[in-house]
C-alpha cells in the first residue's frame, strides 16, 4: 500500500512540475522590460529601430526601449510566438541548412547567428529566415545579461 501510495505521489508531482513549467511559459526571466517608447535619436535611445517595419509585420513585433534605450518587445514572450507562427519556414530553413536542435527560447541564439547567413531556400524564405534574425536580436535584449 505505502509503494502505491509513492508511486500515486511521484505521478503528481511529475505531474505537476510539468504543468508550472509549461505555465510559466519560457522560464526566462526578462530582465530588460520596455519601460518606454523607443524613439530613434531622443534622450538615451540606442541604435536606429524601424519599429514601423517591425509593426507591419505583426502588431505583436511592438517595440519599446528598457531603461537603457535598448529596443525590446513590449511583449517579448507574444513577438516570439509570432515568429513561430508567421516566419516557420525561415525558421525551417535555417534548422535545416545548420543542422540545428529544434527552434525554442534555449535554442534561439544560434538561430540569431545562422539567419543572416543562408544560402538555400527560395528567395521568400531567405527573406524570412534573415527576418528572423533581425527579431530575435531585438528579442534576447529583454533576456540576456549585459556588461556594465
Amino acid at each position: 500500500m505505502k509503494s502505491l501510495f509513492n508511486k500515486t505521489c511521484s505521478v503528481l508531482l511529475v505531474c505537476l512540475l510539468s504543468f508550472s513549467l509549461t505555465a510559466c511559459g519560457s522560464g526566462n526571466k526578462i530582465l530588460y522590460p520596455w519601460t518606454q517608447e523607443y524613439v530613434s535619436g531622443q534622450g538615451n535611445i540606442r541604435g536606429d529601430v524601424d519599429i514601423d517595419y517591425f509593426l507591419e509585420k505583426d502588431e505583436r513585433f511592438e517595440i519599446g526601449a528598457d531603461k537603457d534605450g535598448w529596443a525590446v518587445f513590449k511583449d517579448p514572450e507574444a513577438a516570439f510566438d509570432a515568429l513561430q507562427e508567421k516566419y516557420a519556414d525561415g525558421i525551417a530553413l535555417i534548422q535545416e541548412e545548420y543542422n540545428l536542435a529544434e527552434f525554442s527560447m534555449k535554442s534561439y541564439q544560434a538561430y540569431k547567428e545562422y539567419g543572416q547567413l543562408v544560402t538555400t531556400g527560395t528567395e521568400e524564405e531567405q527573406a524570412h529566415a534573415r527576418f528572423v534574425s533581425r527579431v530575435l536580436d531585438i528579442f534576447e535584449n529583454s533576456y540576456v545579461p549585459r556588461e556594465e
